[in-house]
């Protein structure tokens, strides 16, 4: 049986029933790694103008009909894959022939590009098993195959062995511009929702454009892929009966389906055709889940295409009809109910200030209790019975990833009174020996204490330090509390937080009786100088100060704010220990470049 006879046959048979699609392939190997070319024609009228010349060899195998599969691997060696490499590529075609009859069982085929050799002789070997795939029955993708085989081997033939950059190095140096695929497709499709379905399981090389570049050059290489998924945002408006419930949704599209993905909880699907005018049947998926925010306005949304019997996208009316066991499945008989509680929450949970939108779906038995007490307590007035760990102090309370600060207080009438921290003004005092002083309830906060709680209020810790009877003691500690804001700033930048700071700074600045002039110089510009850089009469002020006052301190401050390193680290290796140890907690020592430097490691 002359296997590469029939080998040959086999392939030029199939080759010759496309419209575009010609060869030249002997059967003999006469040449030392091809067996001919494959061409790629302009029309159908297979003219010679503007044709493409594919390299191609064809190797024959007689098997046992049960062997046949989806994809075989066949041994090719070094030698042989290099010279494919070095040519710019070769189309690599393995023909199954039945054992007994010589038929042709399957024709397999290897795409053997520059990047995708490179990729498989990583290894030294004299041989290597190269994974092959069955050549496609479809005659516009078998023209298909070839002409993106043809176009990525023109990309890659410079490249062909040399060593390739990765993504990540050239990403390093700072010359990646993007990066891009290149598909040609044949298959009758005309609309974009084709392209997922387009490139399911075909081969694709990425490229990196390069700044300045000429070429795009090879990075990466996937066989077959799968699983390709387009997104895309669409603004049209959702609504039922004229309400709005939702401005804009996504589209997930797949190989096999179409999705819209309207809010956290309702999926519209459709299978994927590729056709604008093939009629489809839609179905409507619902799963109630996300933030408590996303659930309310889910849930709303549900119940009224229950009960309009459709939605709108845009202006296009869409049925909606659940039948029972769709309706028993989302438990929609207690839509009502559930909508009620969680409406409750929110009121309770946004008079706390809290900004976060609770995850409700992540939410434990103990999260769900923690959340009736806020309600049961800060929202309905009612006592805690419960005995809590440290009573009149702040306690911290998780529910799923808010965390708020609360105080409990006894009640004379037994229980306990819950309050929000940041939504009540407590009388405290400090009692030092025989003297007691009035303190604000926010004069103990740190840094972290302004990140990790949801329910701050920055206005409130403000407006408390104001409502206190002026007095040296109470400004050392409201400047206190601003300089732990500034720390919070650095962690963490947010408006808010500066916009804070520079408010307490305000109130020191109307009583400048109770602060000095250099502390608040410093604290004004350093405010300042994490917004914008300093004018030339504000460093003006900073020489001034320099010269003029004795305290160690505020010199640093004011040289580091001058970005005069060399003057700060002289006085800062000056200091005592313990000294250094102070100012390095000054959210100023921020400003000190090595200090940066060894934070960075």
């Amino acid at each position: 049986m002359e296997l590469e006879k029939l080998a040959t046959s086999a392939v030029i048979a199939e080759l010759s029933k496309t419209d575009r699609l010609s060869s030249f392939i002997n059967s003999g190997d006469k040449e030392p790694c091809w067996d001919g070319n494959i061409y790629i024609h302009e029309n159908k009228s297979r003219t010679k103008k503007n044709i493409k010349r594919v390299a191609t060899q064809v190797k024959g195998k007689a098997v046992n009909p049960n062997k046949v599969k989806h994809t075989i691997n066949y041994p090719i060696s070094y030698d042989d894959l290099q010279a494919y490499m070095m040519n710019g590529g070769t189309l690599f075609f393995v023909v199954y022939l039945d054992e007994k009859t010589g038929n042709a069982l399957q024709i397999y085929y290897a795409d053997l590009l520059p990047i995708k050799i490179k990729e498989i002789t990583k290894l030294n070997k004299t041989k290597y098993s190269v994974k092959c795939r069955k050549f496609p029955l479809d005659n516009l993708q078998k023209t298909e195959l070839l002409l993106n085989f043809y176009d990525n081997a023109q990309k890659q033939a410079s490249f062909a062995g040399k060593d390739l950059p990765t993504v990540e190095q050239l990403s390093k140096e700072g010359v990646l511009e993007s990066l891009s695929i290149h598909y040609t497709s044949f298959g009758n499709y005309d609309t974009k929702n084709a392209f997922p379905k387009m490139l399911d399981g075909k081969s694709l090389t990425i490229y990196a454009n390069i700044k300045g570049g000429t070429a795009p050059i090879p990075v990466e290489y996937y066989e077959a892929v799968s699983h390709v998924t387009m997104t895309n945002k669409n603004t049209l408006p959702i609504s039922v009966n004229g309400r709005l419930y939702y401005v804009g949704f996504s589209v997930v599209t797949t190989a096999e389906n179409v999705e819209l993905h309207i809010g956290s909880s309702v999926r519209i699907i459709f299978p994927n055709t590729g056709k604008t005018d093939t009629p489809v049947s839609v179905s409507i998926k619902v799963c109630i889940k996300g933030t408590l925010s996303e659930q309310i306005t889910a849930i709303e949304f549900v119940t009224a295409m229950i009960e309009h019997g459709s939605f709108c996208i845009g202006t296009s009316e869409i049925p909606s009809k659940f039948p029972q066991e769709e309706l028993d499945r989302i438990n929609a008989a207690a839509f009502s109910e559930i909508l009620k509680g969680y409406k409750r929450a929110k009121e309770v949970l946004d008079s706390m200030n809290i900004k976060k939108d609770l995850n409700i779906s992540e939410c434990t038995d103990e999260d769900i209790d923690n959340l009736n007490l806020l309600i049961g307590t800060i929202g309905d007035c009612k006592l805690a019975r419960e005995n809590p760990n440290a009573p009149a102090q702040v306690t911290k309370l998780k529910i799923a990833n808010l965390t708020l600060a609360i105080v409990y207080l006894e009640n004379e009438k037994g229980g306990y009174n819950v309050w929000d921290y940041f939504g009540h003004h407590f009388c405290v005092t400090w009692r030092e020996d025989s003297e007691e002083r009035r303190i604000s309830q926010f004069s103990t906060m740190d840094a972290d204490d302004f990140l990790k709680f949801d329910n701050l209020n920055l206005d409130t810790i403000i407006k408390d330090y104001k409502m206190i009877e002026p007095s040296d003691w109470i400004f050392e500690l409201g400047n206190a509390t601003m300089l732990e804001m500034l720390k919070a700033y650095d962690q963490k930048p947010s408006v808010e937080l500066l916009d804070a700071a520079k408010k307490m700074l305000e109130w020191m600045l109307e009583n400048p009786e109770y602060t000095t002039a250099e502390v608040n110089l410093l604290n004004k510009l350093q405010i300042a100088l994490r917004e914008r850089k300093l004018t030339f009469n504000e460093k003006a002020e900073l020489h001034t100060t320099i010269v003029n006052t004795s305290d160690e301190f505020i010199k640093i401050g004011a040289f580091l704010l001058l970005d005069e390193q060399d003057e700060a680290k002289i006085m800062l290796h000056a200091l005592e220990p313990k000294k250094l140890e102070k100012f390095k907690e000054f959210p100023i020592y921020r400003f000190y470049k090595e200090a940066e430097e060894e934070k960075n490691g």
